[in-house]
């Protein structure tokens, strides 16, 4: 389970440090790609197969196409350098309006890594933080 928070820098080539907490948690087949709500989402294997077995042809919608491609077109393998850097592809840090150089906050969000642009990240959490409780009643209730 990925947990915590790093706010680390996006250099102007778009290399981005993944931190070591995260980086020793994630087996080789993990991929980089679009993740929900307009960030970039680190998957392990597991989550990743999950993903592809669930858009595996014949695609019957135009939703389920539009989402193949989407996230597979947008999407690397994750291959850390020997620093512990990967690097952010101009349309992936396009979509997550991540600049280079520029600040970002790579998350644990439990079954993957998130990395959100900074200021993005700030507003969102805080509205998050404010409506814990509001929003863990309506979730564990719906159990």
């Amino acid at each position: 389970m990925f947990t915590g928070a790093d706010r680390v820098r996006v250099d102007e080539k778009g290399r981005l440090a993944i931190p070591a907490a995260f980086r020793k948690q994630l087996p080789e087949g993990s991929f980089v790609s679009l993740g929900l709500d307009a960030v970039l989402a680190i998957y392990p294997p597991e989550l990743w197969a999950s993903l592809a077995e669930s858009l595996l042809s014949p695609l019957p919608s135009a939703d389920h196409r539009a989402l193949a491609r989407t996230l597979y077109s947008l999407s690397e393998a994750f291959e850390p350098d020997g620093q512990g850097r990967i690097i952010l592809r101009p349309e992936q840090r396009k979509l997550a309006e991540i600049g280079s150089p520029s600040s970002v906050v790579v998350i644990g969000s439990g079954s993957r890594v998130e990395i959100w642009q900074e200021a993005r990240w700030d507003n969102y959490s805080a509205d998050a933080q404010g409506r814990f409780t509001e929003s863990a009643d309506r979730v564990i209730s719906a159990r």
